[in-house]
């Protein structure tokens, strides 16, 4: 479970307990305290990917900058979509993509609609 705490990966975290990969589905299929626990690593992996998340956003990374295949500099980069995502996750009221429109009728009361049909110039309206 350590192992996929600090990687959140199920593949990396058999590989560092030595065990296949399907013995994990297995035993998370049949072993309710195994699957306690498993949730609770993935409680601490989420954890640990919002800590790096909100490193990034806020305090970026360095980048190395090149000028004729040579290294010159370092840049310090943030992510802006990071800043959204954890934006949105804390005040999703506020920063959320979706907006409620209602529409009401006369009063706020229902919305009458109305339909016009058109006889075709020319013709009954009648296939042949």
């Amino acid at each position: 479970m350590a192992a996929y705490a600090k990687t959140a990966q199920v593949t990396a975290a058999a590989e560092a307990a030595k065990v296949e990969r399907a013995t994990h589905y297995k035993w998370l299929k049949e072993d309710p305290y195994y699957a306690e626990l498993f949730e609770q690593a993935k409680i601490e992996a989420a954890e640990m990917l919002e800590a790096e998340a909100v490193r990034r956003a806020n305090i970026g990374v360095d980048e190395p900058v090149f000028y004729q295949g040579v290294e010159c500099g370092r840049i310090r980069k943030y992510s802006d979509t990071l800043m959204i995502f954890l934006l949105k996750g804390m005040n999703p009221r506020k920063f959320r993509d979706n907006a409620t429109i209602e529409h009401t009728g006369p009063g706020g009361g229902p919305v009458s609609v109305e339909v016009n049909f058109v006889k075709p110039a020319g013709g009954d309206g009648e296939e042949s």
